[in-house]
């Protein structure tokens, strides 16, 4: 293989010189100033470049840096006769130059410092390329491991959709609280991956036991506590997952050693462990199941105080008291917060002259009222059947009582979004995408499918209210990079936080899960899911996809 060596002199007798001294080992490419030998790189893949260090305009070193810069691995020989020992220093300890060759140079030794030069070069090459390797390996690893995550997800709520987001919601309150601990980049993987996976020894346990609505017996207790040693077998089989492997098997041991599957407790217990059993224990008490209700966020926080020490470690229940964030959600959510006004409330400003049928056209234009409304219709008193169809509820309600409740919506303050045109046009856009697609697949009802399009972005105009400057930092985020950085800040995406919002509105816990994971197209066991996902992407033609 013949490698270019290009040489860069402004005195022309210099440059013939060492034209002559490589050509006939290597292709050379010559230059008389800086700025010429920039132009020659962009088009040439230079091995070595050796530069006079005095020339106008500029120097040998000034060029070696705009050449590091263009070409990392091209390996940078300077010529000098005025040595300028400070500057030379410096550009060799930034690793800017490779050698200096002092003036008049000795042909022999200059073309064994090139030879040499040349080994380093091809070194540094070999080890780039196998880094790149190394790097396209990984991501197709970590491709491998997401995708087998999401399918032990899928698997596990299969068996149980009352566990719907477990998985996500708990790895999202032990990666905050993780975060509030000091832990690092790398541990903090680790544990959000073990958090998602915690109950993944679950496959095994028999449906009956599972899905039992009564108190276990002494037997079934002892399947069900199988499930940590059984996922942490099966996890311990996969390369790199030692440490999520080991945090799984101990995520039902006790701060005071009553735990299982070894009784062990205090700092014996791997740190991960002692997070995820504080995360599963305030999903598990602040999610519905069919035997009992949800308890609030307060009440929740009264009971990982009473097991500070006994069931929970006392720093880690501190951890999660110091989740403001995911306090403040809770609080506005029990608050009963129905998203912002957009802009349709300059036109609402007179409500006695609409008819029915025009009040319920608003109602249908406008996510805020449209919330305020669902809200007033399922826990208003006198709706047995709880709907998200906006045409039923606004018929429930009537005509005088609307009224009354609009009233009361535009009497409270109101804080317009900046963007306000922008969120009203793709709520319309999806919501109307949503109800031709289910026209189309009868997946769900058209009317119910319009209204979760309407109501899609709920959560994040919760956010958007609550922490305006963090959300001004994730605008040009695409989903998947906005949903992390928001489980980072606030220990949950949005879409979980939107489904908590139409459950407190007394949405079905069905229709309202549709907004939890409807960005996650890999949810193929909930068609429903992929219908408001589609429904998104008609609504945001100018984004970028990455799904």
């Amino acid at each position: 293989m013949s490698y270019k060596v290009m040489v860069v002199d402004d005195e022309p007798a210099n440059l013939r010189l060492l034209e002559r001294l490589f050509r006939r080992n290597y292709e050379v490419v010559t230059a008389n100033s800086g700025d010429e030998a920039l132009k020659l790189l962009e088009q040439h893949d230079v091995a070595v470049i050796i530069t006079d260090q005095r020339m106008p305009g500029m120097t040998g070193i000034e060029l070696l840096q705009r050449a590091a810069e263009m070409r990392p691995h091209t390996v940078r020989i300077i010529l000098t006769g005025y040595t300028d020992v400070e500057a030379l220093v410096e550009a060799i300890n930034c690793g800017q130059v490779y050698k200096y060759v002092a003036k008049p140079w000795n042909n022999d030794d200059l073309r064994l410092t090139v030879t040499r030069a040349l080994e380093h070069h091809k070194a540094s090459k070999a080890r780039y390329e196998l880094e790149l390797i190394n790097q396209r390996l990984a991501t197709r690893l970590d491709k491998m491991m997401q995708g087998f995550v999401r399918v032990i997800a899928d698997a596990l709520e299969a068996k149980d959709e009352h566990v719907h987001g477990h998985a996500r919601r708990t790895s999202g309150y032990a990666t905050a609280m993780g975060r509030r601990l000091g832990l690092d980049e790398e541990s903090l993987h680790q544990l959000s991956l073990a958090a998602f996976l915690h109950d993944i020894g679950k496959i095994g346990t028999p449906e009956r036991i599972l899905l039992k609505t009564g108190p276990l017996t002494d037997e079934e207790r002892g399947l069900m506590q199988l499930h940590p040693e059984r996922g942490a077998r099966m996890l311990s089989a996969i390369p790199e997952m030692e440490h999520v492997a080991e945090a799984v098997l101990h995520h039902h041991e006790h701060f005071n050693g009553t735990g299982y599957p070894a009784g062990l407790c205090g700092t014996q217990i791997p740190l991960a462990s002692r997070i995820i059993v504080v995360a599963d224990a305030y999903d598990a008490m602040t999610s519905p199941r069919p035997f009992r209700g949800a308890l609030t966020h307060a009440q929740a926080l009264e009971q990982l105080k009473f097991g500070s020490g006994l069931q929970f470690d006392p720093e880690v229940v501190r951890a999660f008291f110091g989740l403001d964030a995911l306090a403040q959600i809770r609080a506005s959510i029990a608050a009963g917060f129905c998203g912002e006004l957009l802009i349709r409330a300059p036109q609402l400003s007179s409500l006695h002259g609409l008819t029915l049928d025009e009040l319920i056209g608003e109602i249908e234009s406008e996510p805020a009222l449209a919330a305020c409304v669902l809200r007033e219709a399922n826990l208003g008193g006198g709706n047995t059947l709880p709907t998200v169809n906006l045409y039923k509820a606004c018929h429930h309600l009537g005509l005088a009582r609307l009224r009354e409740v609009l009233e009361r919506r535009f009497a409270q303050h109101q804080c317009l979004s900046p963007n306000a045109g922008k969120l009203w046009e793709r709520a319309l856009r999806r919501a109307v995408a949503a109800r031709l697609i289910a026209r189309q697949t009868n997946i769900i009802s058209p009317d119910e499918a319009y209204t979760l399009g309407l109501l899609h972005d709920v959560g994040e105009m919760l956010f958007n209210s609550l922490f305006p400057a963090e959300m001004t930092f994730m605008e040009d985020l695409d989903v998947a990079q906005r949903l992390e950085r928001e489980v980072v800040a606030f220990g949950v995406e949005h879409s979980q936080v939107g489904q908590w919002l139409l459950e407190s509105w007394g949405v079905p816990h069905d229709l309202a899960a549709i907004l939890q994971t409807h960005h996650d197209i890999m949810k193929i066991n909930r068609p429903a899911m992929l219908l408001l996902h589609l429904a998104d992407r008609i609504a945001r033609p100018d984004d970028s996809y990455n799904g």
